[in-house]
């Protein structure tokens, strides 16, 4: 069988993943209540799979993480969300009276595609969001934006993060391509991280007004604090 080539990024993507599926086994019994195929059988099932894909494609490699460039990838991240957020909150404030503009920005800047599920916790996603906003951006645009109230260097800052998430582009793909997996790990890990994104979605909306339970079930969260 061949094996992966484990970055620190899908190491922690899969701890990630293992954590979760622990929280959702604990909570199983109060959340069984919001969906008919919630139940304890099945939150053990999303256990024993996920620690039995760990076992089979990251033997002796799970401990080991890239601290460094870990940390690296995270003020990353999240210097590129908190841009995201606060350009998406101030051309709401500033263009509440042109509607067609608002449309076209949040389409074209990947904001109606990606925004939802990158707040929520989704990496992968924001990564995408990120290259998107970068490559779309166009002068008029921005020029259009920043007459009124958005600091320019919002934007700078956004594309500089898209510029160095690319060192990282493999962590990503590693779990959409068969660069590091085989095609049977790849299938698998891909399907696993689509499960545990499924059920964060669905309860973390349970949670909304529980902040300490809530945060267990924001993917984004639970992985930068493995």
């Amino acid at each position: 069988m061949e094996t992966m080539t484990v970055c620190s990024t899908s190491t922690v993507t899969i701890l990630a993943c293992q954590h979760i599926a622990k929280t959702f086994r604990e909570n199983i019994y109060e959340l069984s209540r919001i969906r008919k195929d919630w139940d304890p059988g099945y939150a053990t099932s999303v256990n024993v799979w996920v620690n039995d894909t760990i076992d089979k494609y990251y033997p002796d490699k799970i401990d080991v993480i890239d601290k460094e460039k870990f940390e690296e990838w995270h003020e990353v991240m999240v210097a590129g969300m908190q841009s995201l957020k606060v350009i998406r909150a101030s051309i709401k404030v500033d263009f509440k009276n042109d509607k067609p503009f608002l449309k076209s920005v949040f389409e074209r800047l990947g904001y109606s595609e990606f925004f939802s599920d990158s707040k929520n916790g989704d990496h992968r996603s924001l990564c995408k969001f990120l290259k998107k906003f970068a490559q779309n951006l166009d002068a008029d645009m921005r020029r259009k934006i920043i007459l009124k109230n958005t600091p320019d260097f919002l934007f700078d800052k956004i594309t500089d993060c898209s510029a160095k998430i690319e060192k990282f582009g493999e962590c990503f793909e590693c779990m959409e391509s068969d660069a590091g997996l085989n095609v049977y790990g790849q299938k698998e890990v891909s399907e696993i991280y689509t499960t545990i994104q499924d059920i964060c979605r669905v309860a973390m909306a349970y949670y909304q007004f529980d902040p300490l339970k809530r945060d267990q079930f924001n993917f984004y969260k639970v992985l930068v604090n493995l």
